[in-house]
């Protein structure tokens, strides 16, 4: 897939993060009350619902032979998107600021890093181990 798709798919994605967290969705609170292996199902949401920034990120904006720099503006980006996400929901007087929605936002921008980093560690190895054989 060209890089091009990536990068517009990782602006779909930030602009249905943003919509989500400004639409007046969940009014019954039924998702804050149910939950599953003891944790709050929104919570378990809010971690999968950013996961994958990193990995669009990486396919936007990572490419062999670039500083690492990358991913870690992208990891900043991660954050800023998680909080930008949570505090729009502070300004809203139908939504509500949840300091542990945010931590879920940023534990999964966490995941999707170390995916990522863990993916490139041992693709770079399989590329070691292939030479050292003489693939």
């Amino acid at each position: 897939m060209p890089k091009r798709s990536f990068q517009l798919a990782i602006v779909f994605y930030c602009s249905a993060i943003i919509l989500l967290s400004i639409l007046k969705i969940n009014g019954s609170g039924s998702l804050n009350k149910s939950k599953m292996a003891g944790f709050r199902t929104d919570y378990l949401l809010h971690i999968l619902m950013f996961i994958p920034f990193m990995k669009l990120a990486h396919w936007s904006w990572g490419y062999p032979g670039k500083t690492k720099l990358w991913f870690w503006q992208a990891f900043a980006a991660g954050l800023l998107l998680a909080a930008v996400s949570e505090c729009l929901q502070w300004l809203l007087p139908y939504r509500t600021f949840n300091t542990w929605d945010l931590c879920a936002n940023y534990l999964g921008i966490v995941i999707g890093a170390l995916i990522v980093r863990w993916g490139r560690y041992t693709k770079r190895k399989m590329i070691e181990l292939k030479i050292k054989l003489g693939f």
